[in-house]
């Protein structure tokens, strides 16, 4: 069962596909995520990159995300991401798009979308943060200061500092590392 932490919807149960492989963040990392982003999520747009249960993004709606996009390749994921943002009544604040995470990114390059965070959580143990990372420091949906937060595996080596996305902070819980990003133009 996936609870959301807190905010408007919070104690708000939410429906995943069992049927697939997928790995939700747990309750506890998605806490310890918007507890060290605190109130700064107020207002802001954030993506949910590789959305699987669609859990950070309806987390970042409780806390008082602006608007949040939704990108996973699965199709029973889009649906039950779709009916978690019904019980939640979230619908008018998201956009899902059933991509795979290049061609979501691409689309939303193609949109002139800007977020002020991004979410990436990749399958663990495949290069996919790292690929999503540079994909990411090359687009054009970051504004200055945005901030990116891979989570991956405590094993997992990632790239630290890319052209424009610098680390500037690392948690870990249990296997699960959360690793913060911030975006400067001109680093």
């Amino acid at each position: 069962m996936i609870k959301i932490t807190t905010g408007k919807n919070k104690g708000n149960k939410l429906k995943f596909p069992k049927a697939l492989d997928i790995r939700p963040t747990s309750q506890k990392v998605r806490k310890a995520l918007f507890d060290i982003i605190g109130d700064d999520l107020i207002d802001t747009y954030f993506l949910d990159l590789f959305a699987g249960t669609g859990a950070v993004g309806i987390e970042a709606l409780s806390r008082g995300a602006k608007k949040v996009v939704f990108i996973d390749k699965f199709s029973k994921c889009i649906a039950n991401i779709k009916k978690n943002l019904q019980i939640t009544k979230n619908e008018q604040n998201a956009d899902v798009y059933k991509r795979d995470y290049l061609s979501g990114l691409k689309i939303l390059k193609q949109k002139n979308v800007y977020f002020d965070y991004v979410f990436i959580d990749p399958p663990y143990h495949k290069g996919l943060g790292n690929i999503s990372l540079l994909e990411i420091d090359q687009s054009s949906i970051l504004k200055e200061s945005s901030i990116v937060i891979l989570q991956h595996h405590k094993k997992e080596s990632i790239q630290e500092n890319l052209e424009h996305l610098k680390i500037y902070k690392r948690r870990t819980y249990g296997e699960c590392t959360l690793s913060f990003f911030k975006y400067c133009l001109k680093c």
